[in-house]
């Protein structure tokens, strides 16, 4: 179990939501912008168990090695949503886009 590196699955997708969050932002004002489809996440994990019994999956960081026997490969397939000013969730919106409409960032009108 040398160079073992876990992080939280949960904390893993929050650093997954702080990039693309990122990006969008960084997008503003570029000549070439993204739509965000479903996002699919692929990470070598390891089911772990902390002192209180507690079950979870950790992610295996950079450089990270773990018993091959104690890993599996998750495919995290996420869609994701955006949340209107008035508190909807909706799943229509782009990373900052050209469209007919103009340049648009967050939830489509």
């Amino acid at each position: 179990m040398l160079n073992t590196v876990l992080v939280g699955l949960a904390d893993a997708i929050e650093a997954l939501r702080d990039e693309l969050t990122h990006a969008m932002t960084q997008s503003e004002g570029q000549s070439m912008r993204f739509a965000l489809e479903p996002v699919e996440l692929t990470v070598q994990a390891a089911v772990t168990k902390d002192v209180n019994g507690r079950i979870g999956w950790s992610v295996l960081g950079v450089g990270g090695k773990y018993e091959a026997a104690r890993t599996q490969t998750i495919t995290l397939k996420l869609s994701p949503l955006w949340t209107t000013n008035d508190g909807v969730l909706t799943s229509d919106f782009t990373i900052a886009s050209r469209s007919a409409r103009g340049d648009t960032i967050g939830e489509h009108s």
